[in-house]
């Protein structure tokens, strides 16, 4: 029996290089790479798409510099628009099936007392960008293009892995600014979640291999930064109480776009771990499970 067929683009990133290292052996993928292949190239997608011809494609590749998605507000024509919404719909338009996998995020929501987290899989994303980040509004739209082709949605918040030399996610950024004696205030009233890297992987897995549609969801249950990343460090054995806490409703009050954070985020798993028979960890577990696979506090950075 032939292998699944899985077109991956974004495939060197921090969540889509972890699926294609868990499953090299599972799937037939397929990896092309920028700038061969250009999302925002409708010619360029048809032709690789076309000749690749591909079972399932999973598309991981975005703009997600939140800060400078904000920079490019109301901009169709910005980098931020082009790749998260001109680039999915040219994937969709190119790839015909059913069998397409968009990652998403909780920012599609606003993440204040108007519509709060943490969401089920079955809650519409608002209309309209009026209480959104602007990369939350391209990665809206573009979750609306998929959901049209009958394409699948797997929502994820704050990836995280062990190791990643090329990009530091939400725990390691943190435990550098730590180790360089940089660590800012962390929040203690926004509510949020993670996800283990390793478990999308294995969601993507169940997906596919289940010939499954719709909306999925993979996440922790919620805590704080200021409870995450002190827990973090304390598991490590360093000192957790030079840490400060914050908050993230005095900290809006400075900020020009007053929705630039979401302060009640999160992804409900329910229906996911029903329809997947899967199993999400928590977020305490998730943190010793990175420290497991060695996880550590770096080295701090040596002035020159």
């Amino acid at each position: 029996m032939s292998k699944i067929k899985v077109l991956v683009t974004g495939a060197s990133g921090l969540v889509g290089s972890r699926f294609i290292e868990l499953f090299s052996t599972r799937f037939n993928f397929v990896t092309p790479g920028y700038p061969e292949f250009d999302m925002t190239n409708a010619d360029q997608v048809r032709e690789v798409i076309e000749k690749e011809n591909p079972d399932w494609l999973v598309n991981f590749a975005a703009f997600t510099d939140v800060n400078g998605a904000e920079t490019q507000t109301g901009d169709e024509k910005g980098s931020a628009w082009l790749a998260n919404v001109e680039g999915v719909r040219n994937l969709t338009a190119a790839f015909k099936s059913k069998n397409f996998i968009q990652i998403s995020t909780d920012m599609v929501f606003p993440g204040d007392l108007s519509q709060p987290g943490p969401y089920a899989e079955t809650e519409l994303p608002p209309e309209t960008n009026e209480k959104l980040t602007w990369y939350g509004w391209t990665k809206n739209r573009a979750e609306k293009i998929v959901k049209e082709r009958g394409g699948t949605i797997l929502r994820i918040i704050y990836p995280v892995r062990a190791h990643y030399d090329a990009k530091l996610d939400y725990i390691r950024g943190a435990l550098k600014k730590y180790a360089d004696g940089k660590m800012y205030p962390l929040f203690n009233d926004q509510q949020i979640c993670i996800a283990f890297i390793d478990q999308i992987a294995d969601t993507l897995t169940k997906i596919i291999e289940t010939d499954s549609h719709g909306v999925f969801h993979c996440a922790s249950d919620t805590t704080t930064p200021y409870e995450l990343i002190t827990y973090v460090v304390d598991q490590l054995g360093a000192d957790a109480s030079v840490i400060k806490s914050a908050s993230i409703a005095e900290f809006l009050k400075t900020q020009a776009n007053p929705n630039r954070y979401p302060v009640w985020g999160g992804l409900k798993t329910v229906l996911t771990e029903e329809a997947l028979e899967t199993h999400f960890s928590t977020w305490q577990t998730i943190v010793e499970l990175l420290i497991g696979q060695g996880l550590t506090i770096p080295a701090p950075e040596v002035s020159k």
